[in-house]
């Protein structure tokens, strides 16, 4: 159980309507905190807080970062509000947040695998790719214990970059692991021209946190909303029926993705909800 008293959590919906899946860095969190963008912010918790409960609204993060770091940047940056849950290192660790706290969901929990296996067969593939000439740096970003195996692959040309991307999914189906390829965002602290490559249980992963959300609570992913801003979004924004790109989005993204916001951040959030929950709110 970790304690979360400086942040205020969203009542609870008594019967849940519609559920909001958010990316966190680069989405919900602008790191380049300009004062515009911390009023922003604070507009989409006040709308969050009014919403929540009267519309039937749960909303959560959905991020690729662990808790821990996820937290650490929501005080940093004042963040006032968390999330009904949160989904963390791409699905690997889920969370909901009760009585002014955040404990771990039992249930999804309970379906994860041993994480020394997922450890083990992670350094398989990154031998292997290594034989086969594709180089993969490690990240330090990681808690010990972590589910998720994360490094990055610096990108070199465009032929050679797509054979090497479809080769670690390839080694990654033959080991029976996850794998997330998304080109990295410097804006959130990420090094230039390179993709995260993240290593992980089967059956993890941003798709997979919208569909158990929506099924433990009986929503339809039709009437659910997700957010994102690069390509290890898409998955989450394709599994709901209103999946929108924020307008500070990667171009890989963008490429990618047919809805893209023509406003940036919380403001994209904000306006999209807006719209979208009054539609809701008339039916």
């Amino acid at each position: 159980m970790t304690p979360s008293t400086e942040f205020a959590v969203l009542p609870t919906p008594r019967t849940v309507r519609t559920v909001v899946f958010c990316d966190f860095d680069e989405t919900y969190l602008a790191h380049a905190g300009s004062p515009e963008k911390i009023r922003s912010r604070r507009r989409l918790e006040d709308h969050l807080l009014e919403t929540s409960e009267r519309l039937g609204v749960l909303f959560g993060w959905v991020t690729g970062s662990s808790l821990d770091s996820v937290l650490r940047k929501a005080g940093n940056h004042g963040l006032r509000v968390l999330p009904h849950f949160l989904a963390c290192s791409l699905g690997t660790e889920m969370y909901v947040t009760r009585d002014g706290s955040i404990r771990p969901d039992a249930d999804w929990q309970r379906g994860l695998p041993d994480g020394g296996h997922i450890a083990a067969l992670a350094e398989r593939a990154v031998r292997e790719l290594s034989r086969l000439g594709v180089p993969l740096v490690p990240q330090d970003c990681r808690p010990p214990g972590s589910m998720t195996i994360s490094h990055y692959y610096y990108a070199q040309d465009a032929e050679r970059d797509a054979r090497h991307l479809a080769l670690i999914g390839q080694v990654a189906g033959d080991l029976s692991l996850g794998v997330s390829l998304s080109r990295c965002s410097p804006a959130a602290g990420d090094p230039e021209n390179c993709y995260d490559v993240d290593f992980l249980p089967p059956g993890c992963g941003k798709r997979q946190i919208v569909e158990y959300v929506c099924r433990t609570h009986g929503v339809d992913r039709a009437d659910a909303f997700a957010f994102g801003d690069s390509g290890n979004d898409l998955e989450m924004l394709a599994a709901v029926g209103r999946g929108v790109l924020v307008g500070n989005c990667t171009e890989e993204a963008r490429r990618r993705h047919p809805h893209v916001s023509e406003w940036t951040h919380t403001d994209a959030i904000l306006s999209e909800l807006r719209r979208g929950l009054q539609l809701c709110e008339s039916e």
